[in-house]
């Protein structure tokens, strides 16, 4: 070795140590599992205990492998608040109401909703929505699962900051 050469001494202990989560690590990894576990129960319901027959390909075909998000509300108000308030339309939408819920009610809904939706979740069959055959006691009134529209970065809006556009 000559004294150019450094050394790292990694303190092993610590790095393999388990550490505890914190409570904002708790809290989120919790709300993740409760929120699993609605997407999971909404999904279970649409498809076994709905009024309106949906198949599993419905809902694959309409959320094409991505991960929508999960809402519940009890009017809907809120629903469109909700939907006015997101940054991009709706590119595919599972509603679902509970058993106390007419079917007029939905349509009501879809119909608010239709403003904040992309062309192809209109035309394109990709408003799944249902009622539930079974008392829902305890749940939201309404049930959503949405994809929203992935924001396009416009070609002129970015800047080059590293100066080589300039003409040499």
């Amino acid at each position: 070795m000559d004294e150019r050469d450094i050394d790292f001494i990694v303190d092993d202990e610590y790095f393999w140590q388990e550490h505890e989560p914190s409570e904002i690590e708790r809290q989120y990894e919790a709300y993740c599992e409760e929120y699993d576990e609605k997407t999971n129960k909404l999904i279970n319901d649409a498809l076994h205990n709905n009024l309106t027959h949906l198949e599993k390909y419905d809902i694959d075909e309409s959320f094409e492998g991505e991960f929508p998000t999960y809402f519940e509300a009890e009017s809907i108000g809120e629903i469109v608040d909700y939907a006015k308030n997101a940054s991009s339309k709706i590119k595919a939408m599972l509603l679902f109401a509970r058993s106390d819920c007419a079917m007029c009610e939905v349509k009501e809904a879809i119909d608010a909703l239709e403003p904040y939706c992309t062309g192809t979740c209109v035309d394109g069959g990709k408003i799944l929505f249902g009622s539930s055959v079974e008392k829902s006691e305890g749940e939201a009134k309404y049930r959503m699962l949405l994809l929203f529209e992935q924001p396009q970065p416009q070609a002129g809006s970015q800047k080059a900051d590293d100066g080589f556009d300039e003409d040499i």
